[in-house]
């Protein structure tokens, strides 16, 4: 994950080191300029001086060794030179500085004509002396500058902190905001750069709330416009039914209809009401084992209809959560365990306390699904077969998209497979937290 306290450092850091770089690169070529001129200048001084001191009237070898090399000649004669000088001139019979090798290293090199005495003076110098002074001056001024980079460091990562500070006191307020909080996020006196942030957040905020708002009463406008004339066309099938006798194929295919759209209606108003984008949640110990056994009950009497048995193992498992959301996370689950699995088939429900979390696993022995459809259940609508099924059983596919959601609301992880025990459809809910996500 990128950082824009980091990315500024570097940045910043990159920046200073490479101007450094260049300055000391300035420096360098400054300080050798400087050098060179104070170095010929002494060399002229002191050539000036020997001659001044008549030393040009003496014959043979300086015995003194010193980092200057010297030679005076008469008339292509080597009249005086020092213990460390070669016997053939240094550089040639023409006055002004040069660079020339001998001995082994590079030299700066002087000749001077004295027409008074008519003699030629030469001095040589090291050039890595200069260098070595060159050298010697940019460190001595660059030297202190790169050893303060880690505290240069320190500073510019206060200084972008200290500058980044609205944002993270933005990204906190967001982050202390619960699922249902769409109030304007406030900021005490936030910097002009990041206001069209903040408002651009908060007018999402607003329109945010107005569109739950209008989905809220669209949901609670539709359970009553459309229970109602459910409610009215039960009463009239019923009449119907006790008018006509029960052997009207058309009524009971009515009725099968009413009954049909009562239930999509119904799991339509769930399915909107378990959204985890604005469920409510009302966090309680629950016990989930006793949970289950009052569902399993809720349903005997489908269970019975089709003479299938079901067995309930575990002990008292109690969690945090919503009595009503798992109360639907387990009806659903049952009911589609015994909606899909044949008359006399086996349905097992278990409640298990393990170290990752509380395991909820419903079983059957019916005929499960292709592994293909493991994801594809969990859509909306959805239904493999279509409106054909392969069971004769109606429904409308939303039952897995509403356990889906009431998962994402705890935050749990719910997996598809095949039943080892019973052959049929195995499904596993693992809750691995306390409180779900939107709490």
């Amino acid at each position: 994950m990128s950082s824009i306290r980091r990315y500024l450092v570097l940045i910043l850091l990159s920046v200073i080191t490479l101007v450094l770089f260049f300055a000391a690169i300035k420096g360098y070529r400054g300080s050798m300029e400087r050098a060179t001129s104070l170095f010929d200048s002494q060399l002229v001084a002191v050539a000036d001086t020997l001659e001044t001191m008549q030393l040009t009237m003496q014959v043979g070898q300086l015995r003194k060794e010193s980092e200057m090399i010297l030679q005076i000649w008469h008339n292509n004669e080597l009249l005086l030179y020092s213990f460390n000088s070669p016997k053939s001139p240094m550089t040639a019979f023409e006055q002004g500085f040069r660079d020339e090798n001998f001995s082994g290293q590079r030299w700066r090199t002087l000749a001077r004509y004295y027409p008074d005495s008519q003699h030629w003076l030469m001095l040589a110098q090291p050039l890595s002396h200069r260098y070595d002074l060159a050298d010697e001056l940019v460190l001595a001024a660059v030297q202190p500058l790169v050893f303060s980079l880690p505290l240069l460091a320190l500073l510019i990562s206060l200084a972008v902190k200290q500058g980044l500070r609205p944002l993270v006191g933005l990204s906190d307020a967001l982050k202390q905001k619960k699922a249902d909080d769409l109030s304007p996020v406030e900021l005490n006196q936030p910097p002009s750069e990041l206001q069209p942030v903040l408002k651009t957040i908060n007018r999402l905020l607003v329109r945010l709330d107005s569109a739950f708002a209008r989905e809220r009463r669209f949901a609670s406008d539709a359970a009553h416009e459309l229970r109602t004339p459910l409610s009215v066309l039960k009463i009239n099938c019923h009449n119907l039914a006790q008018e006509l006798g029960s052997k009207s194929t058309n009524l009971a295919q009515l009725t099968d209809g009413v009954e049909r759209m009562g239930h999509v209606v119904d799991q339509i108003l769930l399915l909107n009401r378990t959204n985890p984008e604005h469920f409510s949640v009302n966090w309680l110990e629950v016990d989930l084992y006793q949970l289950c056994q009052q569902c399993i009950a809720n349903l005997y009497p489908q269970l019975h209809a089709k003479q299938q048995q079901i067995g309930l193992s575990g002990k008292a498992t109690p969690m945090r959560g919503d009595a009503f959301s798992l109360n639907v996370l387990v009806q659903n689950l049952v009911s589609n365990a015994s909606k899909y699995s044949p008359v006399g088939s086996q349905i097992e429900v278990s409640v298990e306390q393990r170290s990752q979390g509380i395991w909820l696993c419903v079983e059957d022995s019916g005929p499960g699904l292709p592994e293909s459809e493991y994801e594809r259940v969990f859509e909306r609508f959805y239904r493999v077969g279509g409106d054909r099924h392969q069971s004769g059983t109606t429904g409308c596919g939303l039952g897995l998209a509403i356990v889906k959601h009431i998962v994402d609301l705890y935050g749990a992880h719910i997996q598809l497979q095949r039943s080892v025990k019973l052959g049929g459809l195995s499904v596993q809910v693992q809750f691995s937290e306390t409180r779900g996500k939107y709490d």
